[in-house]
């Protein structure tokens, strides 16, 4: 067998799943793995920034809020395209990620862990609090995803453009990963004397990482917002946040693969359990 025909036999047979799935599973049994790939999208940016780069963040769920409330506002009050709104959400979101983090990265240890979770707590408390984001009832009627004449409504059909963008997301994390700026970003966990022999910049890299995390974190608000037609503060809420980092530690905190095991595992058992 070829080595080109071993690289494209896991991506080809990836993406006959994810058109097969929806044809043969349930409308329960679908919709919770919509749940597992938007959860994973978060956790991969989380696995980037905390498990390999050493810098524990406690506020995605509020980068998630931010882009889902940015695109439900936008799409519902303005009448704008959902497309559109993942462009607004990726601005709001990578911009007020890099406002915090160029605050919080130079911190270090336990002070770095306290100033997210400041985050985490102060950003769901906001949205619940402003009239023009619904306050405490949040936004509905929320407009699904189209693409071209195909409304994607129904969550088999939402099913492949989120596994799509976990895929494109866990490709694009791979890739840098075995790049020379991810030597880099695996150097950042053996301190700065490390990070000097390869003449890299620890706070900067850190920054950038933060900043990635919050675009992952981005589509998955986005994905969620138009997946379930409704936003509200509290899944965005620092236990939501608490929620991502356990899925990374049960996944594995320093490979990519744990962003998809630690959610399928977190979430498919939370639901049998109950």
């Amino acid at each position: 067998m070829s080595p080109f025909i071993k690289r494209a036999g896991i991506p080809l047979i990836a993406l006959l799943l994810i058109f097969t799935v929806p044809q043969v599973l349930g409308k329960f049994e679908v919709s919770l793995l919509n749940d597992i790939g938007i959860a994973a999208l978060v956790v991969l940016g989380l696995v980037l920034v905390s498990g390999i780069g050493g810098a524990l963040s406690f506020g995605q769920a509020a980068f998630v809020g931010i882009a889902a409330y940015s695109t439900a506002w936008y799409t519902t009050t303005q009448g704008g395209s959902p497309w559109m709104g993942l462009v607004l959400g990726l601005v709001l979101t990578c911009g007020s990620a890099w406002i915090v983090g160029a605050i919080t990265m130079r911190l270090g240890g336990d002070y770095l862990a306290l100033s997210t979770i400041a985050w985490g707590l102060s950003v769901p408390i906001l949205f619940a609090n402003l009239p023009m984001l619904g306050s405490h009832t949040g936004i509905d009627g929320i407009p699904a995803i189209r693409i071209g004449s195909w409304e994607l409504e129904e969550s088999g059909s939402i099913f492949i453009l989120i596994w799509l963008m976990v895929g494109g997301g866990g490709w694009f994390a791979w890739n840098l990963l075995r790049s020379r700026i991810g030597r880099s970003i695996r150097a950042l966990r053996g301190g700065k004397v490390l990070m000097a022999s390869f003449g890299a910049d620890a706070f900067r890299l850190r920054l950038t990482l933060f900043v990635m995390a919050s675009a992952y974190a981005s589509v998955a608000g986005w994905l969620f917002a138009h997946a379930n037609r409704f936003v509200s503060a509290t899944p965005f809420s620092l236990h939501a946040s608490v929620d991502y980092v356990f899925m990374m530690v049960v996944g594995g905190m320093t490979q990519l693969a744990s962003a998809l095991l630690g959610s399928t595992l977190y979430i498919g058992l939370n639901n049998v359990l109950q």
